[in-house]
């Protein structure tokens, strides 16, 4: 009876396994449209911004990951995700694009950029230049990605 019993346990944990695995697997991050797209033109990878990827996250005194800004653009799709705990904010695909394009229109990032500049520039454009640690990865069109990290 206990073999009946484990194999039954066995088949549960794998079922379970795989949904959660299905769930990670979601596309709740998918961009479907780019708020600043021509619908007469495709335009190229990282013409847009600049940039084709920016993974940003900010901790302040008080709160870990206040601040979390993820973007990344690829051929198939571009997926988007805004998460701003200071303002209760939680946003996804397009929503999550359409307040990261507010912010990267005025983004003025450039790759031959310091990264002490990269770092202030981003911190002003996300609004919490009040951080105890900060961290940026960026790729931008045509170069290598950049990675830094500022504590304070």
């Amino acid at each position: 009876m206990s073999e009946l019993t484990n194999k039954r346990q066995l088949l549960m944990i794998t079922a379970l396994s795989f949904l959660l695995i299905i769930g990670a697997c979601s596309d709740k991050n998918k961009v479907t449209t780019m708020p600043s797209e021509t619908t007469t033109s495709k335009k190229s990878l990282g013409s847009t911004y600049g940039f084709t990827s920016l993974n940003l996250t900010i901790d302040t005194k008080e709160m870990t990951e206040a601040l979390i800004a993820n973007y990344d653009e690829k051929r198939a799709k571009t997926e988007a995700m805004y998460q701003n705990k200071i303002e209760d904010l939680y946003l996804h695909g397009n929503k999550a694009m359409e307040k990261l394009d507010s912010i990267f229109n005025d983004f003025p990032l450039e790759p031959d950029m310091d990264e002490e500049d990269l770092i202030k520039k981003a911190s002003e454009s996300f609004d919490i230049v009040d951080y105890k640690k900060l961290k940026l990865e960026i790729k931008f069109k045509g170069h290598e990605k950049k990675k830094m990290l500022l504590t304070k």
